[in-house]
């Protein structure tokens, strides 16, 4: 069903995050002709009581944005159609959610996606909790608008909040191939990738695909929640 969308915007708040929720989705539909934008409002690199001098920052930030280039062409995305914020990470709360809004309005506008990904409600990360905010207001309907909304699960971040109230009811049926490019794009993230056990490693990334499988009768699969959908 998610390959009837031509042009998808995923808004995620961090480098990676897109690639850890959505990777192997993003691999398949850019794989059958569809259109991937990626909007990243916060940079990854300054955050709260960060004691680095800005030019090593500045350095850093220049690093992660390659890598990031580098890393959704993996996965087929286009270096035109990433689109990077200047919003602080983990420090998304310091603004108003207005300034957030108003910054993936612009893009929406733009872009006009027939359907966006973004981050679940109850991610325990501050700054994907605002991007859910943010987008649900962006994508109110109206008479001539009506994009469907998915939420997905990011390894790390999703899980921790306990309960999680995390009930994926939507389910996308990717290949072994999908999910291994999704687990070389995220390595290409040096400084986020990590070793097994931990939830961000190729290991429990791969493991991940196959229990969303199991769950939804595929071999590999991402999962999501259904935040909004429209039927014409």
């Amino acid at each position: 069903m998610i390959s009837k969308y031509k042009k998808i915007l995923t808004f995620f708040a961090h480098p990676d995050d897109e690639t850890l929720a959505a990777g192997a989705t993003i691999n398949k539909l850019s794989n059958i002709g569809s259109e991937v934008f990626v909007a990243i409002p916060a940079t990854g690199v300054y955050s709260r009581n960060n004691k680095q001098k800005k030019s090593y920052s500045d350095k850093k930030l220049l690093s992660l944005r390659q890598d990031t280039f580098k890393a959704l062409s993996i996965i087929g995305i286009k270096k035109s159609n990433i689109i990077f914020g200047d919003f602080n990470d983990n420090e998304l709360d310091k603004q108003t959610l207005l300034k957030l809004i108003h910054w993936i309005e612009k893009i929406i506008n733009k872009i006009k996606p027939d359907a966006i990904l973004t981050h679940h409600r109850y991610c325990t990360n501050i700054d994907h909790q605002y991007c859910h905010e943010a987008c649900i207001v962006a994508t109110r309907p109206s008479i001539n608008s009506h994009i469907p909304v998915f939420c997905g699960e990011v390894p790390s971040s999703t899980g921790y909040l306990k309960p999680t109230q995390w009930e994926p009811n939507f389910y996308v049926n990717v290949s072994e191939e999908d999910v291994k490019a999704k687990i070389n794009a995220m390595q290409t993230f040096k400084d986020e990738s990590r070793a097994d056990p931990h939830p961000r490693s190729p290991e429990v990334i791969m493991s991940l695909a196959k229990v969303r499988g199991s769950e939804s009768g595929f071999f590999f699969a991402e999962s999501f929640m259904v935040q909004k959908m429209f039927q014409y």
